[in-house]
C-alpha cells in the first residue's frame, strides 16, 4: 500500500467531487447558456459554488468569482488582465512566489517589478516590503502559504502597510496553497482579489477560480462568447466546477495534519541529527499545518526521494511546476539557504487523510535509507 505525501503538488479528488462529475456528466451535461429549462441545474451549481467561495475567503460586498483553468489562470488573469493600470509603475511581489506569479509580474509590459526579499525563516521582510512601498506602486502579490516551506505570510500586516503607503495599489493574493487549510479574510487583508485552485483540496485538475474584489477592472485574455460576465469566454467547465463544489463543501474543518506533521518532525530529528527545517519551526504560528520543508544530509533530495519511492511513499522537492528545471529551488536561494542543505531538501506535504501510522512507516523508512545512502555521499 501506498503513502502519498506530495498534497502540494496535487489532490486525490475525494468521493464526493468524484460523484459530483460524474452526475454532472450523466445527469447535467447541459450548456449553461442554453435557455430551456434543464440547463438551469448547472446555472443554478455555478452560483451555488461562487457564493460558497465569497462566503469561505470572506469576501467584500459586491465581488465576483470567475472559474477558470486552475491557479495559473487566475494569477495570471488577476495580474495580466491589470497591464493599463501597472504601465509606467511599479509592482511588488514577493522573492518566493510561485512562478505564476513571478513571471506575470515580470511580464507585464511598461512596468518594473520587485521582488521583496524574504526572511531566512521564508516570510516576506515586512521592513524592506514597507520601504517599497509608495504611490508608484500599482500592484502588490504576496502568496498566502509558500508552496515549498508551508510558511504563512502576514497578509493581514501587509495590506494594513498597503492602506497607509499606497492606498491605490492593488493587492492580490495567491491562495492556492492556503485555500481552506489556513483561514482567510479578504476583508480583513484588505485584498482585492484571490487565486485558488481545485486540485489542491481534492477537486480536479483543470479547475479554479479567482475572487475579484468589487473595484476591481481586468482585461479579458479570452475573448469570444462573452461567458463569465464578459472575462473569460469560452463554455464553462461545469463538470469540474460541480468537482470543486463538492470538495470545498466536504473538506474537514477539524482535521489532524497539524499532528500528523509535528509526529514526523519530531521522529525526523530523533532519527536524524542533522535534520534542519527550511521556513518557520513547524509549530509556529508561521507555519502551514500541511506542508514540512526539511533537509536530510549528506543525502541528496532526488536520490532521497527516489528511495522513498522504491518504498511507495511519495514525496516532493519543491515547486512540482518546476522541479524538472532547476537544480536548488529559488525559494530556498531567497532564504540563503546554504548550498548543501538546499540540495538535501524534501517537501513532506498532508492532506486530512494522512495519519500518524503512515508517519511511523516513513519513519522508518527514512532511517533505513538516509543510513544506507549517507554511506555514498559525494566527496
Amino acid at each position: 500500500m501506498s503513502i502519498y505525501l506530495d498534497n502540494s503538488a496535487t489532490t486525490r479528488p475525494c468521493d464526493a467531487a468524484v460523484q459530483a462529475m460524474l452526475h454532472a456528466m450523466q445527469e447535467d451535461f447541459y450548456n449553461p447558456s442554453a435557455l430551456y429549462a434543464p440547463a438551469m441545474g448547472p446555472e443554478k451549481m455555478m452560483k451555488k459554488c461562487r457564493d460558497v467561495i465569497l462566503q469561505s475567503v470572506h469576501a467584500p460586498q459586491g465581488s465576483r468569482v470567475v472559474f477558470l483553468s486552475g491557479g495559473t489562470e487566475a494569477d495570471n488573469l488577476a495580474i495580466l488582465g491589470q497591464q493599463k493600470k501597472c504601465r509606467d509603475k511599479r509592482i511588488l511581489y514577493s522573492a518566493g512566489e510561485h512562478p505564476a506569479v513571478k513571471e506575470a509580474c515580470q511580464a507585464v509590459e511598461g512596468a518594473q517589478a520587485v521582488a521583496v526579499p524574504y526572511t531566512r525563516e521564508g516570510v516576506v521582510d515586512l521592513q524592506a516590503l514597507e520601504e517599497l512601498m509608495d504611490e508608484s506602486v500599482a500592484l502588490i502579490c504576496i502568496m498566502q502559504v509558500n508552496n515549498e516551506t508551508g510558511a504563512i505570510q502576514p497578509l493581514q500586516e501587509i495590506g494594513e502597510m498597503k492602506m497607509r503607503r499606497c492606498p491605490q495599489a492593488h493587492f492580490h493574493v495567491d491562495g492556492v496553497q492556503g485555500y481552506l487549510r489556513v483561514p482567510f479574510d479578504m476583508k480583513a487583508c484588505h485584498a482585492d482579489s484571490y487565486a485558488l485552485s481545485g486540485h489542491k483540496i481534492h477537486a480536479p485538475k483543470g479547475v479554479g477560480a479567482l475572487v475579484m474584489g468589487p473595484a476591481m477592472q481586468v482585461r479579458a485574455r479570452q475573448v469570444g462568447g462573452g461567458q463569465e460576465n464578459m472575462i473569460r469566454s469560452g463554455t464553462e467547465n461545469t463538470v469540474g466546477i460541480a468537482g470543486l463544489l463538492a470538495a470545498i463543501e466536504a473538506f474537514p474543518k477539524a482535521h489532524d495534519m497539524q499532528q500528523v506533521k509535528m509526529h514526523l518532525w519530531q521522529g525526523l530529528q530523533a532519527l536524524i541529527p542533522g535534520a534542519r527545517v527550511n521556513g518557520p519551526a513547524p509549530d509556529s504560528v508561521l507555519a502551514a499545518p500541511h506542508i514540512l520543508n526539511v533537509s536530510l544530509p549528506p543525502v541528496r533530495s532526488e536520490t532521497m526521494l527516489h528511495a522513498l519511492e522504491g518504498k511507495k511513499i511519495y514525496v516532493g522537492i519543491g515547486s512540482a511546476c518546476s522541479s524538472h528545471k532547476q537544480k536548488v529551488s529559488a525559494v530556498l536561494k531567497a532564504m540563503h539557504v546554504d548550498q548543501p542543505l538546499a540540495e538535501s531538501a524534501l517537501r513532506f506535504s498532508f492532506c486530512p487523510d494522512n495519519t500518524i501510522e503512515e508517519m511511523n512507516t516513513v519513519l522508518e523508512a527514512v532511517k533505513g535509507q538516509h543510513a544506507l545512502l549517507s554511506r555514498f555521499q559525494r566527496r
